[in-house]
């Protein structure tokens, strides 16, 4: 089994830095400015220190729903990670990786909504209703997130348009060769 290294001291001191700066801009030290700025610049920081505010809200739901229980947790975090993955294939463009988030959002806040009516027991008709439109909006949202992500995909697929003889005929998506194989044009 490998061991991790120990961090070299410029490792430790650029570390100790890193919590200094944003420390202080935590505690709104106007002189950290600068050099949080600075750090901005390289977009993993951004998301690192709290600026996609999509995975932090979908970090919190997790958190609400599993508790103290680090496996259900794990799993769950494991889960979109897995759903984004696939919904992203090869290579995703800004638009839809913003659009995969909030179907990832969505799924967990349907699967949120149907585990804790699962759970309630002994409803009174006004808490059942409640339960029930709240599936049904999360539903509705999760269903407008997809539509929409297919609706970016089928607008980005190329179109192949041909006349021949006066007639018209409008392909779209990937093209195939006239001898039938698979591979696109």
């Amino acid at each position: 089994m490998s061991e991790i290294a120990p961090a070299t001291e410029a490792d430790k001191e650029i570390s100790q830095y890193l919590h200094d700066v944003t420390e202080r801009a935590r505690q709104g030290d106007q002189t950290a400015l600068p050099s949080l700025r600075l750090l901005l610049q390289d977009p993993a920081a951004v998301d690192y220190l709290g600026g996609d505010l999509a995975r932090e809200a979908q970090r919190m739901l997790i958190d609400r729903y599993s508790g103290t229980d680090l496996l259900l947790k794990e799993a769950l975090s494991r889960k979109l990670e897995l759903l984004r993955a696939e919904l992203s294939g090869p290579n995703p463009t800004p638009l839809e990786r913003l659009l995969i988030e909030r179907v990832v959002a969505c799924w967990l806040q349907v699967q949120d909504a149907d585990v804790r009516f699962a759970q309630a027991k002994n409803l009174s008709l006004e808490w059942g209703d409640y339960y029930q439109r709240r599936m049904d909006r999360a539903h509705k949202r999760y269903l407008s997130a997809i539509k929409t992500l297919a609706t970016v995909r089928k607008l980005a697929l190329p179109v192949l348009q041909v006349n021949i003889a006066k007639k018209q005929v409008n392909v779209a998506g990937p093209c195939l060769p006239a001898d039938g194989t698979k591979e696109a044009v």
